[in-house]
């Protein structure tokens, strides 16, 4: 593939995943404010939400490493630093799933992961303006019926 190309994969997955976290948030949101009848939406989103998360990670890491290979990755030293990162989310998301299973308020378990989708759409800014020099951009969040979310 070339460089672009492999930028573009990259900046699609995290537009894939911004649409989930936007509309995941919506739901969180709604369960924090009491509509417990969203709560199973609500858990078998987050779930999917970790499963994208580690797939993504995982095809970042292929593909930075072959643009690395390339000669047109960051450096090294980024790489390391985005592996350790890596290691780091992985231990996150899977105390994320133990938790999203155990929280028993639901109103607590919406702002739990509404604040998750906040904090994961920040990384994701703060991971393309350090690999792609890109600035952060205001999300124009693409919404779904919250069915979709499962």
């Amino acid at each position: 593939m070339k460089v672009r190309e492999l930028k573009y994969e990259i900046l699609a997955q995290h537009h894939i995943l911004r649409a989930l976290l936007v509309n995941l948030g919506d739901v969180a949101r709604k369960v924090a404010e009491g509509d417990a009848s969203c709560e199973t939406v609500l858990r078998q989103g987050a779930h999917q939400l970790s499963t994208e998360l580690l797939r993504h990670m995982a095809d970042e890491e292929r593909i930075l490493e072959e643009l690395a290979r390339e000669g047109h990755a960051p450096s090294a030293e980024h790489l390391s630093e985005l592996h350790h990162n890596h290691a780091h989310q992985r231990q996150m998301l899977a105390s994320f799933d133990t938790r999203v299973d155990s929280v028993q308020s639901t109103r607590r378990l919406g702002e739990f992961i509404e604040a998750m989708t906040q904090a994961v759409i920040l990384d994701m800014e703060h991971e393309e303006a350090a690999l792609f020099g890109m600035r952060p951009f205001l999300l124009t969040p693409v919404r779904t019926q919250p069915s979709q979310v499962s």
